[in-house]
């Protein structure tokens, strides 16, 4: 049987970060900060919703023996890399929940709501008639990141999709979207070098042989069929590279907008002039903490009063949680 070489190097990896004696293995902390930037002429009309959209944008991985800790918003994770298990935390409720890895995504679906019959019909016409297409290339920048060797992988998405029924089309009878994602991964070679490096690869090779988050995307767009089609493509391309990634800028472009804004200011009404060659929002997340200094065990343990729920439970309260901040 004959092995790909990517393959063969997500086994190597997996072996170093996850088999090695707890004992020799190296703590890691691991934070990314990101920032939301929107076009210099919408800053004073997203002003409420920037503010919304930087709280919590801190995310981190802390490892320590057989076990990783991860944070995203106000939500944790607490992963136990020999049984396979994940507990999640919320602390603004002082709840958790624990179930088995291969539980998760079965969860999560189940627990997502349910769009009314005609909306669901609506969203997939949108999806059936959206064209997208994904390039990739490695650029040949190389840049140093906290004390990493660095190299440069752009993806460029691109979606076009018919205006819907009863919009102006003042741009044409589609709408054209493209989004650039310039992302900075460890060079390979530095797994070998740096502890922390070496760790997380391990980390990642773990989380794409136990968890395959190509496989769940698949079961969570199945809610919403079309979507796998439309975005899968971008999914596929952006699980290729199994480096740490240590740097990734996002651009949005949206240059029918541009027109859109131009026309209504012609009718006498009242939009910010937008420059149609410039992004219409960048996104920036970068690593602000890597480090291999002691990782405090009792991080792991769940306070004495947190209260265990049902993970159905815990993911019905998140997805309200998300629509309620979305309609805010």
């Amino acid at each position: 049987m004959k092995f790909g070489k990517q393959y063969l190097c997500a086994l190597i990896f997996l072996a170093l970060a996850v088999s090695v004696a707890p004992g020799l293995r190296a703590d890691v902390t691991l934070r990314y900060e990101t920032e939301f930037k929107p076009a210099a002429a919408l800053q004073p009309i997203m002003e409420q919703f920037m503010k919304a959209m930087q709280t919590g944008t801190s995310t981190s991985i802390r490892m320590k023996g057989n076990q990783g800790y991860t944070t995203a918003g106000k939500w944790i994770e607490i992963f136990d890399f020999t049984k396979g298990d994940v507990t999640l935390v919320d602390p603004a409720s002082k709840t958790f929940a624990a179930l088995p890895l291969s539980q998760l995504v079965d969860k999560m679906a189940g627990a997502m709501p349910q769009a009314a019959p005609q909306q669901m019909q609506a969203v997939q016409q949108i999806l059936a008639s959206m064209k997208t297409s994904v390039d990739s290339k490695v650029t040949g920048k190389t840049t140093e990141i906290q004390g990493v060797q660095a190299e440069e992988r752009e993806i460029t998405f691109t979606m076009e999709m018919p205006m819907p029924a009863g919009m102006p089309k003042p741009t044409g009878p589609s709408i054209n979207v493209k989004m650039v994602m310039h992302i900075w991964t460890a060079k390979k070679e530095e797994a070998l070098r740096l502890p922390a490096i070496r760790e997380l690869t391990g980390y990642q090779a773990w989380q794409e042989y136990i968890m395959n988050p190509a496989g769940m995307f698949e079961k969570l767009a199945g809610k919403m069929p079309g979507m796998a089609n439309a975005i899968g493509p971008l999914v596929d391309e952006m699980s290729k590279n199994q480096s740490v990634i240590l740097r990734n800028r996002m651009e949005i472009y949206m240059p029918f907008l541009a027109v859109v804004a131009k026309q209504m200011a012609t009718q006498g009404q009242s939009f910010p002039a937008l420059d149609p060659d410039a992004p219409l929002i960048e996104i920036d997340q970068e690593v602000a903490e890597l480090s291999t200094a002691p990782v405090d065990a009792s991080l792991f343990e769940i306070p004495k009063d947190y209260t265990a729920v049902a993970a159905d439970d815990m993911f019905r309260d998140m997805f309200k949680a998300q629509s309620a901040a979305a309609a805010k």
